[in-house]
């Protein structure tokens, strides 16, 4: 981030990091070719990794992490008790969803590198307009208002499940 930072003194924060999360994976791609040619060495998830995942993706109706048994939205549908539900902390935010698809990527290359994501619809986290909080600490989110920006995956590792009533 430092060498963008002098390259365009004059972008905001918001600009540099909006051209690292367009960049970063080509930046990292030459950077490790790069130093591979020249004789370095980089541990194998890494190489395999700025390769680039394998084309095709798997989708699981169910995925269980981290003692959360999580169902997509239409798994739901079937069933009389609701784990769709999802919530994802980013800094002093916290967002609430569900899941429409859950996906494993899996990496090319001898380590099997895989990653699962969670393809979501967010709702609104305006206080008071899209989310609310009792005095009793009980979370109510308005499920009819929508978020705004279009940012629908997280990895399952971030993911908590949410009760809906």
């Amino acid at each position: 981030m430092a060498e963008k930072r002098f390259e365009y003194r004059y972008a905001t924060e918001a600009e540099l990091e909006e051209m690292k999360q367009r960049e970063f994976a080509g930046w990292m791609f030459t950077y490790v070719s790069a130093g591979l040619a020249r004789g370095e060495t980089f541990d194998d998830w890494i190489r395999e990794m700025v390769v680039g995942p394998n084309y095709v993706v798997k989708s699981y109706p169910r995925f269980c992490t981290r003692g959360y048994a999580f169902t997509t939205e239409k798994t739901k549908r079937s069933r009389t008790t609701y784990d769709a539900g999802v919530c994802s902390a980013s800094g002093d935010d916290v967002y609430y969803g569900h899941i429409h698809e859950i996906l494993e990527i899996k990496y090319l290359g001898l380590l099997g590198l895989r990653c699962t994501v969670f393809y979501c619809d967010w709702h609104d986290i305006t206080p008071d307009r899209g989310v609310r909080t009792d005095a009793f600490g009980v979370t109510s989110v308005n499920s009819r208002r929508k978020l705004q920006y279009y940012d629908p995956f997280i990895l399952a590792s971030q993911a908590d499940q949410v009760s809906k009533c």
